[in-house]
């Protein structure tokens, strides 16, 4: 390391982001689990402030994150890397994280960190002994985190494999972990971007849903998002909603067909909380969604529109969708 400025910078750094990728295997590549957790920047010079990726301070939420500079070598210091909490299995669970990081009332906080305690994997080094070495190779910059840091019950660091990426996500679906990070060995560190040096493979599900209304969209976004639903034991259930996977052309088309359906009045007993100005129409249109995992109010979590499917007509007739873009790999009874 040289010398130089040694202050950290204001905090207003945000995490660099990796682009969707099938696997792949490659030498040029390091692979590491992909944590399910909150996504933080942890400032270290002499004390700890934990930030998100949208530039919250997450350090009153996991107090027992706090006290990281105690431990951390070659301060100032900031890593990158996610907090997580562990289920019974030893798994991340986003669900416990998310109960934890909802609690604002200190002493139900710290009970929380009690019963459920947070870790901090780490897995890269942006700033070390006060420099800058975000343009440093990734394999460069992993050498001086594990300098860094040492282990301790509630900070370690991420472990990875060489080469063989197809294989690893294979074993972490196994686990019943998320998926698997995938970097180039080489890569600089892009603060804020979206790139291809850093690729995600994720386990994901597909299910067919009803397209209950939508949220009006601002700014140069016409449609905001999607309101998904579908009948559970004869009694309509909302799952959610959706925001992404359609373009600006898909997004007028989608328009199009919900503003030639008839509005009507909410379709649930109590307002559905999380929505703004939405618009309900008859539920008659069925799309496909991909998604990670289910919350345990039975939302969607990490929905991703894939397409139309079906139409339903007044009778409960069911006809494939004209511009059907993926193919239907089943039927199922939406009336």
């Amino acid at each position: 390391m040289t010398g130089g400025d040694t202050r950290l910078p204001i905090f207003r750094l945000r995490p660099m982001l990796a682009v969707s990728s099938p696997p792949f295997d490659s030498p040029n590549f390091l692979y590491e689990v992909k944590w399910d957790g909150y996504r933080c920047l942890a400032y270290i010079d002499g004390k700890t402030i934990l930030q998100s990726r949208n530039l919250r301070d997450l350090t009153p939420s996991f107090p027992e994150l706090s006290n990281l500079h105690y431990a951390v070598k070659g301060q100032p210091v900031v890593l990158d890397g996610e907090i997580i909490v562990l289920d019974d299995k030893g798994r991340p669970s986003f669900n416990l994280l998310k109960a934890r990081g909802n609690l604002t009332d200190e002493w139900k906080v710290r009970q929380a960190a009690g019963r459920n305690p947070a870790l901090f994997v780490a897995f890269d080094l942006l700033y070390y002994q006060g420099e800058n070495i975000m343009l440093k190779p990734l394999e460069v910059r992993r050498g001086w985190l594990q300098e860094a840091l040492p282990h301790l019950d509630n900070l370690v660091v991420s472990t990875f494999i060489d080469t063989y990426g197809t294989r690893f996500f294979e074993s972490c679906l196994k686990q019943g972990l998320e998926g698997v990070m995938a970097k180039e060995r080489r890569s600089p560190y892009l603060p804020g971007r979206r790139s291809s040096y850093w690729r995600k493979f994720r386990r994901t599900q597909q299910g067919q849903f009803l397209i209950l209304g939508y949220q009006p969209g601002t700014g140069r976004r016409s449609l905001g998002a999607l309101l998904l639903g579908e009948y559970q034991d004869g009694r309509l259930v909302y799952r959610g909603k959706v925001g992404t996977g359609f373009d600006q052309e898909e997004e007028q088309r989608l328009l199009m067909e919900l503003e030639k359906l008839p509005s009507i009045s909410p379709p649930f007993a109590e307002p559905v909380p999380g929505l703004t100005r939405p618009r309900w129409v008859e539920p008659r249109l069925v799309c496909e969604v991909e998604y990670l995992e289910e919350t345990p109010e039975g939302h969607l979590r990490h929905p991703s529109y894939r397409g139309l499917l079906l139409r339903l007509d007044h009778n409960g007739g069911v006809s494939p969708w004209r511009d059907e873009r993926f193919p239907l790999s089943g039927r199922r009874d939406f009336t």
